[in-house]
């Protein structure tokens, strides 16, 4: 009987851990993105992004959780609203702007195994310039951590997990060479600046 207690008890315990459906935590700027944003002195708005068909655009499971994207509950909207708040936190978000940001999430994969979780974020990002397309390109970035045993603690971490992954993808945005050079400002003329 012991034995049985023994097994149950965690299990139940895990089971209770596992079944809640929350939204995903808010977005935190991160100090590479802000600093990369302040040296370029970038300013740009943000266009509505989608999703592209077979990417799970509302829920994510984890361990039974059910994990909801931004503020309609779509990862699209997540990245969106990250774009905008790394913008904000530089100076450089700029509502009706001639340079604009939109695009397709393309990947939104969250898994917190035991010993090792993982999260995939891939978006198509479009930016115009007086609504000429000047960069097209998909990008995809991975962000791996370690994980729990225990579901009340790997749950909560993978959540705060899937923001360093849509970090890391900003970070890919914010480093290719093909965008730095669409996303110059063409109207300097100090070759320094």
């Amino acid at each position: 009987m012991n034995l049985l207690k023994a097994t149950l008890l965690p299990m139940l315990f895990l089971s209770l851990t596992a079944c809640v459906s929350v939204p995903a935590p808010k977005y935190q700027p991160s100090i590479d993105n802000t600093s990369l944003l302040l040296q370029r002195h970038l300013q740009m708005d943000v266009a509505a992004f989608t999703a592209a068909k077979d990417v799970e655009n509302r829920s994510l499971n984890v361990r039974g959780s059910h994990l909801h994207g931004g503020s309609d509950g779509t990862y699209a909207t997540y990245l969106r609203e990250a774009l905008i708040a790394e913008l904000v936190a530089s100076g450089g978000y700029s509502a009706d702007n001639e340079l604009k940001l939109g695009g397709e999430l393309v990947a939104n994969d969250l898994s917190a195994g035991i010993g090792t979780g993982n999260a995939k974020v891939g978006a198509r990002f479009v930016l115009t310039r007086g609504g000429q397309t000047v960069f097209d390109k998909t990008l995809v970035s991975e962000h791996q951590w370690e994980s729990s045993f225990i579901g009340a603690v790997a749950i909560p971490a993978a959540m705060d997990s899937y923001g360093a992954a849509v970090q890391k993808l900003i970070r890919e945005l914010l480093t290719d060479p093909d965008f730095i050079e669409a996303s110059a400002d063409l109207t300097r003329t100090d070759p320094s600046a």
